[in-house]
């Protein structure tokens, strides 16, 4: 079987409701080098694989977390399949968040979600399927992940 080369890039565009809020994009969501025809995989507990976003804010007000997804990764004139589960997403609050053991894990990327922010903010974790097909030219494929956060003045 032949090795497929491809660099990915998923960048991120954030937006911040207000000036008490920040969001830092900690760890793309990398897929590396993958096989024609192979599925990849990244769990949102693979730490330098899974995408991670740190919010922070107002200690204790509750903010509102959307994606926009991308369907598939391009490169000029071809693409590679994006999945990404209801599942693939996780949340932890705590001063020392625990990629491997979230406070609140197995969510849905697809849903607005609500959380409140910690004492150090909140930090999310993305994981996301690449679905290259059998003939798939090698090269550098991207997207755009768009993460929104909201305070919800709760």
């Amino acid at each position: 079987m032949k090795r497929l080369f491809i660099g990915v890039t998923l960048s991120f565009l954030i937006a911040a409701s207000s000036p008490a809020q920040t969001i830092t994009v900690n760890n793309n969501l990398v897929f590396g080098d993958m096989f024609p025809g192979v599925p990849n995989t990244i769990s949102k507990y693979t730490a330098g694989a899974a995408a991670e976003f740190h919010v922070r804010g107002t200690t204790g007000a509750e903010i509102a977390i959307q994606f926009t997804l991308p369907t598939k990764m391009t490169k000029i004139g071809v693409s590679i399949q994006l999945i990404f589960f209801d599942t693939d997403c996780s949340v932890d609050p705590r001063p020392n968040p625990l990629q491997t053991s979230p406070l609140h894990d197995n969510l849905d990327p697809w849903s607005t979600l609500l959380y409140k922010l910690g004492a150090r903010g909140l930090t999310i974790y993305l994981g996301g399927t690449a679905v290259p097909r059998i003939v798939q030219p090698p090269g550098a494929y991207t997207a755009d992940i768009t993460l929104t956060v909201a305070y919800t003045g709760a």
